[in-house]
């Protein structure tokens, strides 16, 4: 067999293994009690603390160390000083004592999740940021990934896989997937499955499903990260009372999905490894919360919420048109239009925010989703235009859909705005081309009666979402 047949044969065994081992780890750990027993877990390792020389970790981490140089290279990594700045100055306050032992990565990539290896490398994926609602949220991620990290949970893991598969091969599959796919880590089969059934091709599922096998900690130790996430940001001074917040508004998200796959299986939409995101877990997170506080909830006024939320924002706010037109790639835009509908909550970036309800709303009725998207992404364009955030493809945009039913002269009122605006724009002679072809052929526009309101307020999450066509296969789409 080749070395290259041979290779493969490790990704696909690591595969395997990752979709086996939840359901035996899962049968052992059924109803976690409300608050999580620490002691059982691995000692705290020292900051600053090394492998033994030649020791199995040792080789962990140099493989570690050659996949950490992969992602330090990646054009997927996003260099912006003022976010690794910011992402990183969290990341020191919660990380204590260990802050010299890890480094911040922030990935371009639209899903929620963050990782941390053996070594202190990590990374924080932008679909992640755009999903917290305050930089409380992203403390405890970073916290719970933190846990992981201090108490040794890629050795733990290991061992537990030693001690149900032969030794051999569990040390070839653990340093396989550290060498291969550390630098793009899922943490979790049904994450790959999930990212996969959305848009196949986007992210590879070899290359993801190696690295799952690994980093697919057992229910226990996902419940002791939780509980360390609480107890790593309320250290650096943190608010830790909206942390089961975070994990219901996964739930949430996963119910408005476009898929009826996606939404038949709510609880197994996660980053924190392969393990269900049910009432038990969020209640522990409450119950940790309580014992934090002396038996009293974590308390933040209504209007110390929204400020919250506001600081976060102003934080992200350079990043977030970015981060929402790569989010549309994924083409769930019922998920989309979820989270644009919790951004808007409080009323910022309502120019932004409506254009790219626009976009999810144009998108799936292109896709040839049943009911008025088309007309409703008019509604969406029109309001961003009442804004001065509104982006100048907003005219443009509202152009192609006014040209799809036909309103040649609105379309070309429409593109002739975007001209105006953007003159020197890479697209500027094709709108223009566009402009010609429609003054042709110019006459009265139909009626159209839009069904939906502006951004205002979050979709109701009771709402059965409609079902659409399946997402496309290749890594075209929305880019």
């Amino acid at each position: 067999m080749s070395a290259l047949k041979s290779l493969r044969a490790v990704l696909l065994t690591g595969v395997a293994l990752s979709i086996a081992l939840p359901f035996a780890v899962q049968a052992q750990t059924d109803a976690p009690p409300l608050v999580v027993n620490l002691g059982n877990d691995s000692p705290e390792r020292q900051p600053g603390q090394k492998p033994v020389p030649n020791s199995l970790e040792a080789g962990i981490w140099a493989e570690t160390a050659k996949v950490e140089h992969d992602a330090r290279t990646s054009g997927e990594r996003d260099t912006d000083p003022a976010l690794e700045a910011y992402i990183g100055g969290v990341l020191t306050r919660v990380a204590g004592p260990f802050s010299g032992d890890v480094r911040l990565y922030v990935m371009d990539r639209p899903f929620f999740n963050a990782s941390m290896a053996a070594t202190g490398y990590t990374e924080v994926w932008t679909g992640l940021l755009l999903r917290c609602e305050t930089e409380d949220d992203l403390a405890f991620v970073l916290g719970h990934e933190s846990g992981h990290f201090r108490h040794s949970h890629v050795m733990r893991q290991y061992q537990a896989m030693k001690d149900g598969q032969n030794a051999a091969l569990a040390a070839s599959i653990l340093l396989s997937a550290v060498a291969l796919g550390a630098s793009l880590n899922a943490n979790s089969y049904s994450a790959i499955r999930d990212i996969n059934n959305v848009t196949s091709g986007l992210v590879n599922l070899t290359y993801l499903g190696t690295i799952a096998a690994l980093m697919n900690y057992s229910r226990d130790m996902e419940a002791q990260a939780d509980a360390y996430g609480l107890i790593y940001a309320r250290a650096a001074n943190y608010y830790t009372g909206s942390a089961a917040d975070l994990w219901r508004e996964r739930l949430n998200e996963t119910a408005a999905s476009d898929y009826e796959k996606v939404r038949r299986s709510p609880s197994r939409i996660n980053v924190f490894g392969d393990h269900p995101l049910e009432a038990d877990r969020i209640t522990a997170l409450n119950a940790r919360d309580l014992s934090l506080n002396g038996g009293k909830a974590s308390f933040r006024s209504p209007e110390d919420s929204k400020a919250a939320r506001a600081a976060y924002r102003d934080h992200i706010r350079p990043w977030l048109g970015a981060w929402l037109k790569d989010d549309l790639r994924r083409q769930d835009y019922g998920q989309t239009l979820y989270i644009i509908g919790r951004l808007s909550r409080d009323g910022l970036d309502p120019g932004l925010l409506n254009f790219y309800k626009g976009e999810a709303l144009r998108l799936r009725g292109k896709r040839g989703a049943e009911g008025s998207d088309m007309e409703n992404a008019i509604t969406s364009y029109k309001a961003a235009l009442e804004n001065p955030d509104a982006p100048k493809e907003t005219w443009r945009q509202l152009g192609d859909v006014y040209r799809h039913f036909g309103m040649n002269i609105e379309a070309v009122d429409a593109f002739k705005h975007y001209i105006a605006l953007a003159p020197d724009a890479q697209d500027a002679w094709m709108v223009q081309d566009q402009i010609d072809t429609l003054s042709k052929d110019l006459r009265p526009a139909p009626v159209i009666t839009p069904t939906e309101a502006p951004t205002t307020t979050p979709p109701s999450i009771n709402a059965t979402p409609a079902e659409t066509a399946p997402a496309a296969s290749s890594s075209g789409g929305t880019t």
